[in-house]
């Protein structure tokens, strides 16, 4: 019998490694073993993994060494960089040392966490930055799989956009973007779905690209269908007119040309476009959630209709 694949899991903490932490431990006992590195072992959420019977090492991706050493033996790494917490030179700096630690303990395969900013695809900076590093590890020769990140439903329920809530209009959306656009999606829940099948599955996956996306919904949707599952008052604050969405490029924001440049591609990349494969995410992942099923299980959503609703109190 062979011995278990040894994973290590960067950005472990957060909610795209722990997503794949999760579907790891799915998979049957003598698979896999499990390293989750943080940069801060001792932090709640490192000691949620521990808890777990995880191996939890401490490594900064800024340092090769720590980095190298915390890939030591490794089978396979679940690689992720962070553009909106680091920064473009740390992002290339934290992508060069995954790639040298990787190539330094001879990683039999590399998953990556992308998205597509390729010439002719996303011109924003956090998306050209992870084309990157792609070609870092084609260049270093390390078998690889790349898996594009959708936007997340939890985006829309978190510090990105959530919804405010007033009485007379219920929970209601103020996001930047076209109304009635489809917007590629997915439950960073169910990340670890087409990740670990590239871990257990290596020689069918090389080389590939998991374009991922569940369902197309349009801000819209995302308010109707809210209000679908809980009954609950939903619309948008905001909605956007050709013109404004344009104008909305040169607004007095720094993240104005960012978030512009990022929305332009989403608009580019619907249903019929090709940039996202829908027929081939549900093929890998059969079980992962449309909205209306995340909304009606999530946790999140029901702790933020609970926190921003006030309750009647009766008399």
């Amino acid at each position: 019998m062979s011995s278990p694949k040894l994973i290590v899991v960067t950005g472990a903490t957060g909610q795209q490694g722990g997503s794949v932490i999760d579907w790891l431990l799915k998979e049957p006992a003598g698979s896999f073993t499990i390293r989750a590195v943080s940069r801060n072992p001792t932090s709640e959420a490192s000691q949620v993994l521990t808890a777990k019977g995880i191996e939890v090492v401490k490594a900064d991706l800024s340092s090769l060494e720590e980095t190298t050493a915390a890939f030591k033996d490794a089978w396979g790494i679940f690689g992720l960089t962070q553009f909106y917490e680091h920064g473009y030179d740390a992002e290339q700096l934290h992508g060069k040392h995954i790639v040298e630690a990787a190539k330094a303990n001879n990683v039999k395969h590399l998953v990556w966490s992308t998205v597509e900013g390729r010439e002719g695809e996303c011109k924003a900076i956090s998306w050209t930055s992870k084309a990157l590093i792609e070609d870092r590890i084609i260049e270093a020769g390390i078998p690889y799989t790349f898996v594009h990140i959708p936007m997340y439903y939890e985006n829309f329920w978190t510090s990105f956009f959530a919804p405010a809530y007033d009485e007379e209009k219920g929970f209601n959306w103020t996001v930047g973007f076209l109304p009635d656009v489809p917007i590629f999606a997915f439950s960073v829940a169910d990340l670890g779905g087409w990740v670990v099948p590239a871990f257990r599955e290596p020689q069918k996956y090389t080389g590939v690209r998991i374009k991922t996306v569940v369902e197309y919904l349009c801000l819209r949707d995302l308010a109707t269908q809210f209000s679908e599952v809980t009954g609950e008052k939903a619309s948008l604050a905001l909605e956007l007119t050709p013109e404004q969405f344009e104008a909305s490029r040169h607004a007095d924001h720094p993240a104005a040309e960012l978030m512009y440049l990022s929305w332009e591609f989403v608009a580019r990349a619907g249903p019929n476009s090709g940039y996202r494969d829908k027929d081939q995410s549900l093929s890998i992942n059969p079980t992962a959630k449309t909205y209306k099923e995340w909304v009606k299980d999530s946790k999140l959503v029901k702790d933020l209709v609970a926190k921003l609703k006030p309750t009647t109190v009766a008399a």
